[in-house]
């Protein structure tokens, strides 16, 4: 029986070894709004491709979220941190004729590793007072639309079209480090904001993802949103395919074994 035993044991490591997780949230709007939540104001609506003038990052529907509050907590929340890390990302249409003082925040939260809020990570993008359309980055809102982004880290930007709003979460030495990163239709980098605090430390403080969520949104007729995801590099989580495979071995083996003492 001992070597069931060990066979039992070496099935249950391999099944709770690391696995590949890849994406585990992709709403693109090509055949509903699951995942996204309308809240307090805020309406997430399916359009079809050209609505506004708009033509969808990719596929032919995408969202227009009206007002403050529509959110989306992914595939669940995350207590572990994901061996790894994760990234989370938002294809956002920007119009450069917005009226003054129009914008919107969207934010990523980090989970605590008791399951409860960590800290925000919060993406601030507003046509301020002069013209320009800016795009910044904090871990604080007042639910408006932030009218300073010209006095601290930020990007113009000087054309309308999609853009992606992209959150790295990694591991920096055992404290939490977020990467905010603003990227054309390409993918290529036009402008990044890095947040950490020594206080969230990995994996005693931090756990994994929360929430993306619109804190603030005053552009007139909508933010259109498309290709909203959630990637995770690994997630130290039981594979139900090996685990079941592994049982089925042990099962045999354990015939096996028993075969053998009843003719010896």
């Amino acid at each position: 029986m001992g070597r069931v035993l060990c066979i039992t044991a070496a099935v249950l490591a391999v099944a709770a070894m690391p696995v590949t997780a890849g994406t585990v949230f992709d709403q693109g709007f090509e055949t509903d709004t699951a995942g996204w939540n309308d809240y307090l104001t805020g309406v997430v609506t399916r359009v079809a491709s050209g609505t506004g003038g708009v033509t969808s990052a990719t596929g032919g529907y995408h969202a227009i979220m009206s007002d403050l509050g529509p959110f989306s907590r992914f595939d669940g929340y995350r207590d572990t941190w994901p061996s790894g890390g994760y990234v989370a990302e938002a294809a956002v249409y920007l119009d450069t004729g917005w009226a003054d003082g129009a914008g919107f925040d969207l934010s990523v939260a980090a989970n605590g590793s008791d399951g409860s809020h960590q800290r925000d990570f919060i993406f601030h993008t507003t046509r301020d007072s002069s013209g320009s359309l800016l795009v910044g980055a904090s871990n604080n809102t007042n639910f408006l639309p932030r009218q300073d982004l010209g006095t601290i880290n930020h990007y113009a930007v000087g054309t309308s079209g999609w853009y992606t709003y992209e959150w790295v979460f990694r591991d920096d030495s055992g404290v939490l480090a977020v990467d905010l990163n603003l990227r054309d239709a390409l993918g290529g980098l036009l402008f990044t904001e890095t947040r950490s605090n020594a206080g969230d430390l990995i994996p005693a403080e931090v756990g994994g993802n929360r929430y993306m969520w619109l804190t603030a949104m005053t552009v007139g007729g909508g933010l259109h949103v498309d290709d909203t995801r959630l990637n995770l590099s690994v997630v130290p989580v039981p594979s139900a395919a090996w685990l079941g495979f592994g049982l089925l071995g042990v099962l045999g083996a354990a015939r096996s074994w028993r075969r053998r003492r009843r003719s010896s």
